[in-house]
């Protein structure tokens, strides 16, 4: 049963264990950014450059690829899928038990969505290149990002009286992913200012999805052009 699970999740892959620091791997990354000779690297860019990279120093990605640096480089990134399929999971979790009372539990939730769009706005501003067409798994995970933060969004809806009518927690889904869309219908809508603030946020962060699955697409049309 076993073998069978692993089998599944790895297929035929074998990689070797490499003693993969996430703590230096990530300071090496900060000296990259520092020591940056790409042609546009200066000013506000850079920037803004060096504090993504800084920022996502403090959150629990690095340090679970600390924890499991002994692992090897697949069995990593499975964990890493997990740890994400898990923060998408989170806020569901708190919707549906009503955690959302909870000032702490609300905080998590934040940071932990914080975190995420760090990691998006580093695919944008800290990768030049296209996406490569085989990169999918990119892709899915970019998805389930955005129902992570669809979902916390909800949470941050459902911690307050912020809106024009008493929502249920799946009016609040409903309302996060309608921002997120930026479609707008008008049933729902923000009356205090803090509510008008985050939804103000979550439509300029939620920009940022569109970026990355444009550029995964126009980098897939570039590459089949070229062939």
């Amino acid at each position: 049963m076993r073998k069978t699970f692993r089998k599944i999740l790895r297929g035929e892959h074998s990689f070797q264990e490499d003693n993969h620091s996430g703590y230096q791997h990530h300071i090496g990354k900060i000296s990259e950014v520092w020591k940056g000779k790409n042609h546009d690297d200066y000013g506000i860019l850079r920037l803004y450059r060096l504090l993504i990279i800084t920022a996502l120093f403090f959150f629990p990605g690095v340090l679970i690829d600390e924890i499991f640096k002994f692992k090897n480089y697949i069995t990593r990134k499975l964990i890493v899928e997990l740890y994400v399929l898990l923060k998408t999971l989170f806020p569901l979790i708190i919707l549906v038990n009503g955690w959302y009372v909870y000032p702490f539990v609300c905080y998590l939730n934040v940071y932990l969505l914080i975190e995420t769009y760090l990691y998006l706005f580093s695919k944008i501003f800290l990768e030049y290149q296209h996406f490569k067409v085989s990169n999918k798994r990119t892709l899915l995970m970019l998805v389930f990002n955005f129902i992570e933060s669809g979902l916390s969004f909800a949470v941050v809806y459902m911690s307050g009286d912020y809106m024009n009518v008493d929502m249920e927690y799946i009016d609040a889904i409903y309302f996060s992913f309608v921002t997120s869309a930026t479609v707008g219908y008008g049933d729902i809508h923000p009356v205090t200012h803090f509510g008008k603030i985050i939804s103000t946020i979550q439509i300029f962060c939620s920009i940022s999805f569109f970026v990355l699955f444009f550029n995964f697409f126009s980098g897939k049309a570039h590459q089949t052009n070229a062939q």
